[in-house]
């Protein structure tokens, strides 16, 4: 392992690409990308509802062709089929592809390893394990990259954005579902989203939760309770799971990176770098899930900032810990790092329940940020520009919410 890369980037999807882009034009030369799959692109590159392409190119294009522009954009090798497996300190990767195992090194290291959807086995849904059961990703891989019918008369549990694709994906393959169905009493998505469903003549069931999986070799129908206790039930031959996005945090949790403990994501500051500064955290992975076009603006600002350190000796700073209420599930940056004068932050935020009131950030007894928003689980919660120039060390900033 004689050779030192400058950057390695550990994902090819939208925030990878968009690092890339941003050291391409910095000037920095020497720079990997390495990919599992086996093409660039990340998950847009299966994707055909038109939602894409907005902030990046200002119009609207479906994923596939968004992700081959940014994948054309991007001047530096991509290995696919490569499977990260190990994160040492120091920059030190370990890798496995078919060309066997390897080690290899770089000053910065980026992780932008993505999401995954919850699956079946996650939300503790009783039955056997009959095929038909499947995500909203693995639908779409079936039916535009393998030209594949999962099944004739599915649901689709969840009301997110990424559910609604779901429905658009079916409906570009001649297949009408036989419902949608979630837990909470109104859409994840924003409501007029149910108007789509509704379009297609697809009912919906809020309030009930998916309580059985019936069928033995193949999925045959499907129990769902509501609130009053009344279980319902409705045939089908597929279940198609959406959301409840997660973090891809498996090397993380393997790794000597500080980490959330309940969560396993990793802790990184207003820049994405982590408690080892040879490594840098970026896109869904740290505030799962965000749209594409978002995540590319953020891996370009992030692409920018590594390109700066690379040219210089990057500050230790002190770290100052990022705490909030129970209410949010996460908070993007964990920490917030003070080398020098403090500028301005802005917080990315989850919740995990509705909430309607005032999120107030505060610095021992000075509060920095107060608003009113309207929370919804799964969506996206930003607190802008909160000025950090006069936080105090030692302390703690704080995420409080007040309804």
């Amino acid at each position: 392992m004689s050779r030192i890369y400058e950057v390695i980037i550990i994902g090819a999807g939208p925030s990878g690409l968009a690092v890339a882009h941003a050291l391409n034009e910095a000037g920095i030369k020497d720079v990997l990308l390495l990919e599992r799959e086996n093409q660039a692109g990340g998950v847009p590159r299966h994707c055909r509802h038109p939602t894409f392409g907005l902030q990046t190119f200002h119009r609207p294009m479906s994923g596939h062709v968004w992700a081959e522009k940014l994948v054309k954009r991007v001047a530096y090798p991509v290995r696919t089929n490569t499977t990260v497996t190990a994160l040492k300190p120091g920059g030190v990767i370990e890798i496995t592809s078919d060309n066997g195992m390897e080690t290899l090194q770089a000053r910065k290291v980026v992780l932008a390893t993505g999401v995954r959807e919850t699956p079946r086995h996650a939300r503790l849904v009783s039955g056997v394990r009959p095929q038909g059961v499947l995500t909203a990703g693995a639908l779409q891989q079936f039916v535009y990259l393998r030209g594949l019918r999962p099944g004739e008369q599915p649901v689709i549990v969840g009301t997110e954005l990424v559910s609604f694709s779901a429905l658009w994906t079916l409906r570009n393959a001649g297949i009408r579902p036989v419902a949608m169905v979630d837990d909470n009493p109104r859409p994840t998505a924003w409501r007029p989203s149910l108007w789509f469903a509704k379009l297609l003549r697809v009912p919906v069931y809020l309030g009930h939760h998916l309580s059985a999986i019936q069928g033995g070799e193949r999925v045959q129908g499907i129990e769902i309770t509501n609130q009053a206790g009344e279980v319902k039930t409705l045939r089908c031959d597929s279940v198609i799971f959406t959301g409840k996005f997660t973090g891809e945090y498996t090397l993380i949790r393997k790794s000597h990176l500080a980490s959330d403990s309940s969560t396993g994501r990793p802790l990184f500051d207003q820049h994405g770098c982590c408690s080892d500064p040879h490594y840098f955290a970026v896109g869904n992975m740290t505030h799962p899930a965000d749209m594409g076009d978002q995540c590319y603006q953020e891996g370009r600002r992030v692409g920018r900032y590594i390109a700066d350190v690379l040219h210089e000796t990057q500050e230790a700073g002190s770290l100052i810990p990022v705490q909030h209420d129970d209410i949010f599930r996460i908070s993007a940056p964990s920490v917030i790092r003070r080398a020098g004068a403090l500028d301005d932050v802005t917080f990315n935020l989850r919740v995990e329940h509705p909430g309607n009131g005032y999120i107030v950030v505060r610095n021992g007894d000075k509060v920095l940020y107060r608003r009113r928003h309207h929370c919804m689980p799964e969506r996206r919660i930003l607190l802008k520009h909160v000025d950090l120039t006069e936080v105090m060390t030692p302390g703690a900033l704080r995420i409080s919410f007040e309804g």
